[in-house]
């Protein structure tokens, strides 16, 4: 098993090598997540969004060019760089408020301040399921009442799933990606204080990815970990290390 990665090191340094070579590196077109997701942010007359994993902004440019106060955050000092220089090109600054964030932290955000979160292959990366059930739980607390959670990771119908070096729980590292994969089954088991709308398999891309898309309604209290107990009440994570031989919590639907 190789060493331990850390989320400010060599997988950060990978995203943004990436998005330095490439302008457009999953495409200049929103994704079909985005383009479903902006038809429920109209019909339920959504104002504001919170977007974790917006890499280099081709469904946060969506949101906002719809009027949509967009909050993107991402981990690569890169993507968010980019974001912010395309925003002010096109005038779109008071619509896109992008910040590099870790989501194994809390979020910096007061309880009920968004309308909608969105996320877009983001919690497929190299994440526990404990780190995923705590992402979901600070989601869950951002979320105003009946609020929406959309999000998308690959599902083990995926051609990569269980290709490569298992990493643990469904973890395989393909390429040079640390990519979890989701069964429908597990997908159930995170939904904790949220009513599950829909979950729909598409395929994406030239490869292509196999995704699980998901739509949920926040409803009720949410019982599942947090960074508190998860984390012994320390919030200050910068140098927990990605999922290679890290310790497993226990979570709803955790396999």
């Amino acid at each position: 098993m190789k060493p331990v990665m850390n989320a400010f090191t060599k997988q950060q340094e990978l995203w943004n090598q990436i998005f330095t070579e490439s302008e457009s590196y999953f495409g200049e077109q929103p994704s079909m997540l985005a383009q479903k997701s902006l038809e429920l942010f109209r019909e339920n007359n959504v104002c504001s969004v919170l977007e974790t994993g917006c890499g280099q902004g081709r469904d946060t440019f969506l949101f906002a060019q719809d009027g949509i106060k967009v909050t993107a955050l991402d981990y690569s000092p890169r993507a968010v760089d980019e974001i912010s220089a395309k925003a002010t090109s096109s005038s779109l600054s008071s619509c896109i408020d992008s910040r590099c964030f870790d989501i194994r932290k809390p979020l910096p955000f007061d309880s009920e301040s968004f309308d909608a979160c969105y996320s877009h292959m983001l919690l497929c990366m190299e994440l526990t399921m404990a780190e995923i059930s705590c992402a979901l739980s600070e989601l869950h607390r951002v979320l105003k009442p009946s609020g929406l959670a959309i999000y998308s990771v690959r599902s083990i119908f995926d051609r990569h799933y269980r290709a490569g070096e298992h990493l643990g729980e469904n973890l395989y590292e393909v390429g040079k990606f640390a990519v979890h994969f989701f069964s429908e089954d597990k997908l159930r088991g995170l939904a904790s204080g949220f009513k599950i709308k829909s979950i729909e398999r598409i395929e994406e891309g030239a490869l292509p990815r196999d995704l699980f898309c998901i739509v949920m309604e926040k409803c009720s209290t949410r019982y599942a970990p947090t960074f508190e107990s998860c984390f012994g009440g320390n919030s200050q994570t910068d140098n927990v290390p990605f999922a290679r031989n890290r310790a497993h919590y226990h979570c709803p639907g955790g396999t």
